[in-house]
């Protein structure tokens, strides 16, 4: 049996809650109706309701103040707010305070329909973000493709044993992870785990970096020196970018993983060392092997299991979810008050190609946040997540222009009508057209008045 979807409406006008009541009892959600504030939150504290819909005004009353009560009383459902004289900065003040949306009076059945359904899309996406976040792998490794879930079971058996491993993958897809999550979840968790990149490291000083120094080695060596195999030691030693690794070196890390000991430079003193090692990359190993330009014997002693962090663009569904755990996490990090997406934005960013993977999305996600208003929409996307992939098709070059072009044209009208309060008489005169074709635009980009914060004069 399928369980109905329970809305509650605070609305103190007998035919508004009658109306929404009818229309939504018709699209098979259960709805309770309440005219006063104190009944719907004793109603609310004994049912377990999905989504509240409440109106700004209750009378003398304040949606906004009861909305503080149901947090009070540690009530956690989404809440669309809706009026039909609030002012903008009551308005404005709802996104603030971590309210779903708001609607303005009079709306039609179709525009609060869609509105409960993405609300619903929102409040199941948020549950599954805080679910993973819960209870894997400290909420780093996210996604739900199979390719994600598949990695995740590899990790999960990899780090069982003491097997070299060698993660490769595109720059920005999140191999520091895989490596920290494989040593999270093995024996050695208890001790260090010791993150080189190889290509941080001057050629002439990397065998000190990897194996340490004695006093007096060479011209700068005034003291003793530990390297990170010894820092390490009963734990991992992750080489990011071994790919960049010199062949010299390359000679002696394969000695030291052959015979599991060391020698510091300028000393004949022979060290044991035990130590995992996990290495990554992000060029063609085995194509450097072909050329000359790694080791062979070396590549075969890193590669005993090889994994693959997978790109950004072969996972695209995980986009959504991503980029909402990331809205959480960087707004908490930045102390910012929580801010909303519009969902077609999702649309927009699961297109872009994502070129540098999900360290990309993360600075774009940063960007909206630290720029963009608090409800992010379409105008507020970077520019560059509107320009797709290049194709072979000559008609699909044209529309990736038209759509650019098309951005571009819309994010100017909101800008000027932000400029002017809503204006449509002064902004149809800076952008010399008439009033009729400025309304035609707002209406094809679909520009929401309410989460632009404008005025329709």
């Amino acid at each position: 049996m399928t369980i109905k979807t329970k809305v509650i409406i605070i609305d103190d006008e007998p035919n508004i809650r009658r109306s929404i009541k009818t229309c939504l009892t018709i699209e098979g959600y259960s709805v309770a109706g309440f005219a006063e504030p104190d009944s719907a939150l004793k109603s609310m504290l004994n049912t377990l309701y999905d989504i509240a819909i409440i109106d700004i005004r209750l009378g003398e009353q304040s949606g906004i103040a009861l909305f503080e009560r149901m947090k009070e009383e540690k009530i956690d459902i989404p809440v669309i707010f809706i009026s039909g004289n609030a002012s903008l900065d009551e308005a404005a003040q709802t996104h603030k305070i971590g309210a779903y949306d708001f609607i303005e009076k009079p709306f039609n059945a179709e525009k609060l329909i869609v509105t409960l359904r993405n609300c619903i899309e929102f409040n199941h996406l948020s549950t599954k973000v805080k679910s993973f976040e819960a209870s894997q792998d400290n909420g780093k490794i996210l996604g739900e493709h199979e390719i994600i879930k598949m990695l995740r079971r590899d990790i999960s058996k990899v780090a069982l044993s003491d097997a070299a491993v060698l993660i490769s993958g595109e720059s920005g897809t999140g191999k520091e992870l895989i490596a920290e999550s494989i040593h999270a979840q093995s024996t050695r968790s208890k001790k260090p785990i010791v993150k080189v990149n190889c290509s941080a490291i001057p050629e002439n000083l990397i065998e000190s970096a990897l194996f340490g120094h004695v006093k007096g080695a060479f011209t700068g060596a005034d003291q003793h020196k530990k390297g990170y195999f010894e820092i390490a030691e009963d734990g991992t030693l992750f080489l990011d970018e071994i790919a960049d690794m010199p062949l010299s070196a390359q000679s002696s890390l394969l000695r030291v993983l052959e015979s599991k000991e060391i020698q510091k430079v300028g000393s004949d003193e022979i060290t044991k060392v035990n130590v995992r090692l996990l290495t990554a990359s992000h060029k063609n190993l085995k194509k450097m092997v072909d050329s000359g330009e790694f080791r062979q014997d070396l590549y075969y002693r890193i590669n005993v299991i090889p994994l693959t962090s997978p790109s950004l663009r072969e996972r695209k569904s995980d986009i959504q979810l991503l980029v909402n755990h990331f809205f959480n996490v960087i707004s908490k990090r930045l102390g910012l008050v929580q801010k909303q997406i519009d969902p077609k934005c999702y649309t927009v960013l699961s297109e872009y190609h994502w070129y540098g993977n999900v360290r990309e999305l993360v600075n774009t996600v940063e960007r909206m946040l630290i720029m963009g208003p608090d409800i992010i929409t379409l105008a507020d996307l970077p520019n560059e997540v509107f320009i797709k992939e290049n194709s072979e098709d000559t008609e699909s070059e044209k529309q990736t222009l038209k759509e650019y072009r098309h951005h571009m044209e819309r994010k100017f009208i909101v800008e000027k009508l932000k400029l002017y309060n809503g204006n449509i008489t002064k902004v149809a005169q800076i952008l010399a057209i008439d009033r009729t074709s400025l309304h035609k635009k707002i209406n094809q980009y679909n520009i929401q008045r309410n989460s632009e914060q404008f005025n329709n004069k």
